[in-house]
């Protein structure tokens, strides 16, 4: 017999499975200090390529301006610049993706109780099933004899 509370969870389930359970499995793997630092990181380094990127294209904008007054321009001031607008920029992103990794992990983890909870009331309702089908097993071994 269909038991219809169980098809519904098996349902939620299925559907929790297919769009976020693969990517919440992956972050319950982390401990939330361990996943925040993991999305830091990888903050930092894409920070830095595109930052790099950026510099590049400008350098190469202003290439002919460099060549002619390379005896002239103050690199340590240039430098200087160049690294503290690449502090602020990195600062920023730290930040934002502090935030964003620490609301993602919590909101993961909600979803994940959620989901062991439907688990855990199919075990239950399929317990229960297999109890009420021994008794009837039993039930019908007691009528044949």
């Amino acid at each position: 017999m269909i038991h219809n509370q169980k098809t519904r969870l098996m349902t939620r389930c299925a559907i929790y499975d297919k769009h976020e359970g693969a990517d919440d499995l992956k972050k319950a793997r982390f401990f939330r200090a361990d996943y925040v630092r993991l999305e830091i990181l990888k903050s930092i380094i894409g920070v830095t390529v595109g930052y790099l990127i950026v510099l590049i294209m400008i350098i190469m904008y202003y290439l002919e301006f460099l060549i002619k007054n390379a005896l002239l321009l103050n690199y340590k001031m240039l430098g200087t610049r160049a690294l503290a607008i690449y502090i602020l920029i990195l600062a920023v992103y730290i930040v934002l993706s502090l935030g964003r990794a620490k609301y993602a992990y919590i909101k993961s983890h909600k979803r994940l109780a959620k989901y062991y909870k439907m688990l855990g009331r199919i075990r239950r309702i399929s317990e229960e099933q297999d109890y009420e089908r021994e008794l009837e097993e039993e039930n019908w071994e007691e009528m044949q004899s």
